[in-house]
């Protein structure tokens, strides 16, 4: 069994340190209170500010513009006349109901990264660890990685010491459970089951889980709703309720090459430094492909209904080892705690999927050659 490996007090401490000093800034507003200049800058306090594209998005979601449509509307009256869509848009709600929203400002980037409504965006980082670190003492749980994107978001998974899941029959297939805790500017405050394969020590969470459960605000009925739902986590064990038979599942269905695929993908997403050839190390879609290939079928050419349709010569399970293989143990990249789980929590979403691409396959064909009808038969079905 490989040796999980948990954070001291030190380190722990450490990366408390680093989350907190990335704390993103929150500023309730009313929308009558900011002007758009364009795509990448927000006008408020009489300050120019840059604002990502996520956060303009946003901006066109929060005024219902469609942001296909903006676009078309640019590219015929120019950047001016967005502009000035915008600004018609947004003081016509603002007479109408001036709304509050939040502005979220990085002050790293020194830019409006995102713009939600009243109320989001209200558990700050330290909150959120001040929060979880209670939890961590009350049901013995051990962090074994604890970080942040550059979304001002945070992680700390952990494994819970006493709590051990056997897949019956699969004598490899034993987990050590524990909980994922996560903040984000968008969803609040987040928990889901976490597992850790004790014969390799990779670490899987899934957003699919059905223990999943989250809140936006510190409030009086939100904490006790929360607590409420960990002694029920806890009671179970920490463990994902079907859990057992989905890895069943899993390690006797075949991955198709779109599933291979993505996981391949997702391991490339982690970091840009990742190279194509190092990913396929650990989710082969190239050796697969090239099977494909050698039996005359151009995969280059395949729709993504034809990829789902073809066997990628390896189980689903395996290619869910293969991304948490990544996640939990590559250094040559040195991704970073945020990377990782987002890679583990893909790896979980694969594994949890309601139905994998071939599990309804039918693989017997008695009619290869169109044999049902005689050439008589077939006439006369014809009415020749």
């Amino acid at each position: 069994m490989a040796k999980i490996e948990t954070l001291s007090q030190t380190a722990f401490d450490a990366k408390k340190k680093e989350v907190l000093s990335k704390e993103l800034i929150r500023k309730e507003v009313n929308i009558s209170e900011f002007e758009i200049i364009n795509d990448s800058t927000m006008k408020i306090n009489g300050k120019h500010v840059p604002i990502t594209k996520t956060a303009f998005k946003r901006v066109l979601r929060r005024l219902r513009i469609p942001h296909a449509f903006a676009r078309r509307f640019e590219s015929g009256f120019g950047s001016t006349g967005l502009k000035q869509l915008i600004q018609m848009v947004k003081m016509a709600k603002a007479n109408k109901n001036d709304q509050t929203v939040t502005i979220v400002l990085d002050p790293d980037k020194g830019a409006i990264v995102d713009l939600l409504p009243k109320g989001y965006a209200s558990i700050s980082n330290e909150a959120f660890v001040n929060f979880t670190e209670g939890y961590l003492d009350k049901y013995n749980l051990s962090p074994t990685s604890f970080g942040s994107d550059g979304n001002g978001g945070a992680i700390i998974n952990c494994t819970s010491g006493n709590s051990i899941m056997r897949i019956p029959g699969m004598d490899n297939e034993v987990f050590q459970t524990g909980v994922s805790f996560t903040n984000s500017v968008s969803n609040g405050l987040q928990v889901s089951p976490y597992m850790t394969r004790l014969v390799c020590a990779n670490g899987m969470t899934s957003t699919q889980f059905s223990e999943n459960y989250g809140l936006v605000s510190l409030t009086n009925k939100a904490v006790d709703d929360f607590n409420e739902h960990m002694l029920q986590m806890a009671t179970t064990g920490f463990q994902p309720i079907g859990m057992a038979d989905q890895i069943r599942k899993a390690a006797d269905t075949d991955a198709s090459l779109f599933e291979l695929q993505s996981a391949a993908s997702a391991i490339l997403s982690a970091d840009k430094a990742i190279t194509y050839e190092y990913a396929n190390k650990f989710a082969p879609i190239e050796r697969a492909k090239k099977a494909y290939d050698m039996v005359g079928a151009d995969t280059t050419k395949f729709t993504n209904a034809q990829l789902k349709n073809a066997k990628a010569g390896i189980s689903v399970w395996d290619v869910v080892n293969g991304m948490t293989n990544f996640a939990s143990n590559d250094s040559k990249y040195g991704m970073d705690d945020m990377a990782a789980g987002n890679l583990m929590v893909s790896a979980g979403n694969l594994l949890m999927k309601k139905k994998f691409d071939t599990e309804d396959m039918v693989l017997v064909n008695p009619f290869e050659n169109r044999e049902l009808l005689s050439s008589r038969e077939a006439g006369i079905l014809r009415g020749e």
